[in-house]
């Protein structure tokens, strides 16, 4: 199971110049792509920035948007929602990460996306956030790029 952090799951909907890289990742595989709840709220929010700063033309973050909740609807994006077994997750990732003689200052969103991998039994995270690979690496999940 392919657990992509919304770091990697954005350049499948806006480009970015390591885009192809992610597209061609994911047409090599039928997996289904498996992804916190949250990351519809990152992408919608990272969508209309990218088309404030010109980096979408005008109603590109809106189709965009599209994209992605016919991806959820066909089923090839499932969320995995964010309940008690998630936070539980996170709390002891949290932990984990804090609890460290070096610390991994990571982001309460980050965990939520970690523990959300976990609760999957994800094996795989696709991410490019530096800290969330961090903490992703001490508990054994396998990274891309």
């Amino acid at each position: 199971m392919h657990y992509w952090d919304t770091s990697a799951l954005l350049k499948l909907y806006a480009p970015e110049p390591d885009s192809l890289y992610f597209l061609q990742l994911l047409a090599r595989t039928d997996e289904q792509i498996i992804t916190a709840s949250v990351a519809a709220v990152e992408i919608q929010c990272a969508l209309h920035r990218k088309e404030h700063l010109g980096d979408l033309k005008p109603g590109g973050a809106a189709a965009a948007i599209e994209c992605y909740r016919e991806d959820i609807r066909r089923g090839r994006v499932v969320e995995i929602p964010l309940g008690g077994d998630v936070l539980e997750e996170a709390r002891k990732l949290i932990s984990l990460a804090f609890g460290r003689k070096r610390r991994i200052l990571v982001r309460s969103l980050d965990m939520i996306h970690l523990a959300s991998a976990k609760a999957a039994g994800a094996r795989l995270m696709v991410a490019t956030d530096a800290r969330l690979r961090e903490v992703a690496s001490l508990f054994e999940l396998r990274l891309l790029p």
